[in-house]
């Protein structure tokens, strides 16, 4: 009971710092008060389109497929095995100390926030958007890492268990070590064009998990479906833009001695 409320704690944390991000401070101006008044609908859309949309459904379903043909097959453990005993090593600890970091929420959330508000403060937008991008993710894939953890359940490798799917038994079935790491580095390869950042920050994005199996805590069916769900939770953020393309949106903001109406339509 207290290992499951230690893990839900992390979407709390996660919620919080995308609402902070997404409903930033700062003073009554008519484009912040646009922002704010659209940010619940922004969030709303992506959550549709990730929960309720039948392509992305189809692609989550493929995956679980795919990690359930290795969970629950002697596949994750001969898999595991093999690494342990023929490829960890000092050094491999010495890089999984590094990753494992960037999976943590109470890094992650700071680490979001401070980015948005630089990128503010320094005029960087290409910050700003980063980061709220990357909280959008996380916050979005959250509910379904969370879910697929108890739902599927399994064991850790290092507590001498097995992958194999033991429906509400586990906490185990998904890394969320390695969602959470993944979504920054998918994050930013899907916002640059330069296809060799992109492969090098595609790559980085794995390194989380690994840093996992790395450590005897998650099989790899179970970091690949923590990685899978960031990749579906950023394209389907990284989609928002071209959701919203054509709409016109309005909001009514105070102004000294009156109201002022702003209309935004993106083209």
């Amino acid at each position: 009971m207290g290992r499951g409320i230690a893990k839900s704690g992390f979407l709390r944390r996660l919620v919080g710092v995308s609402l902070l991000i997404l409903f930033h401070g700062g003073p009554c101006h008519a484009e912040e008060v646009f922002a704010a008044s659209n940010a619940a609908e922004t969030v709303k859309a992506d959550f549709k389109g990730f929960y309720t949309d039948r392509e992305n459904l189809v692609r989550l379903g493929i995956g679980l497929a795919g990690a359930g043909i290795i969970a629950n097959t002697p596949i994750d453990r001969h898999l595991q095995d093999q690494y342990q005993s023929e490829v960890r090593s000092e050094g491999t600890d010495q890089v999984s100390k590094v990753f494992t970091v960037f999976g943590a929420a109470y890094v992650a959330a700071p680490v979001y926030l401070g980015a948005y508000g630089a990128g503010r403060m320094l005029q960087y937008p290409t910050m700003e958007e980063w980061a709220q991008k990357s909280a959008r993710a996380t916050l979005l894939g959250a509910p379904a890492v969370l879910g697929l953890m108890v739902a599927l359940g399994a064991d850790r490798p290092a507590d001498g268990g097995e992958s194999h799917w033991k429906p509400f038994q586990g906490w185990h079935g998904v890394s969320g070590h390695a969602f959470i790491g993944g979504v920054p580095f998918i994050t930013g390869a899907m916002m640059t064009e330069n296809m060799y950042v992109k492969a090098a920050l595609y790559a980085a994005s794995t390194l989380t998990g690994l840093s996992r199996i790395n450590d005897d805590m998650h099989f790899l069916s179970q970091a690949a479906l923590g990685w899978y769900i960031a990749f579906l939770s950023s394209n389907v953020v990284d989609k928002g833009k071209e959701r919203s393309e054509g709409r016109l949106n309005l909001a009514v903001s105070p102004i000294p001695n009156g109201w002022v109406v702003t209309a935004r339509k993106v083209f």
